[in-house]
């Protein structure tokens, strides 16, 4: 019987062993996970501040990728590159030079959307065809819960990608 005991006695000393260090993992990921996260939202806030509020373009080499890439969904233009983006943001604060941006919401996401057009959009009959978009969501969360969304389809690439031949 003590010997019985002993070995129960082992078995959860050993399943609570086990239950400690998973914890210290989970832990381990989660913190590391909430680091990055904390880390991205102390460099957005900071470029926000630095380059677009007070005007110091001379920061941008340490805030921005040398390939940087901005993508202006409303036209489909792109920008390449920190001066090509040094020099946009110089002309807007030149355009505008009191500019300040006041951060709401730090809550983005960028999804692409993919669907066959297989029923009537926006007044146009079936096209039939696929079409693959890039989208963008500004959520606002209140209470564990989305309160409020921002959302940015890509509608331009949408109809250039449903749009008929003219012979049609």
């Amino acid at each position: 019987m003590i010997e019985k005991a002993t070995s129960y006695g082992f078995v959860i000393i050993v399943l609570a062993l086990l239950f400690a260090a998973s914890m210290v993992i989970i832990g381990c990921s989660t913190t590391t996970r909430e680091s990055v996260l904390e880390r991205n939202k102390r460099l957005v806030r900071h470029i926000n501040d630095e380059v677009w509020n007070k005007g110091n373009l001379d920061r941008m080499d340490e805030l921005y990728s040398p390939d940087f890439v901005r993508h202006f969904l409303p036209d489909g233009s792109e920008l390449r590159g920190i001066d090509s983006l040094r020099e946009r943001v110089r002309k807007h604060r030149e355009a505008f030079p009191d500019w300040r941006e006041e951060i709401k919401h730090i809550v983005v996401i960028h999804f692409v959307s993919t669907g066959t057009n297989e029923g009537s959009w926006l007044g146009n009959p079936p096209a039939g065809k696929k079409i693959k978009i890039n989208e963008m969501s500004i959520l606002r969360i209140e209470d564990g819960k989305i309160a409020e969304q921002w959302l940015m389809p890509d509608i331009f690439s949408m109809q250039q990608q449903l749009a008929r031949p003219k012979d049609e």
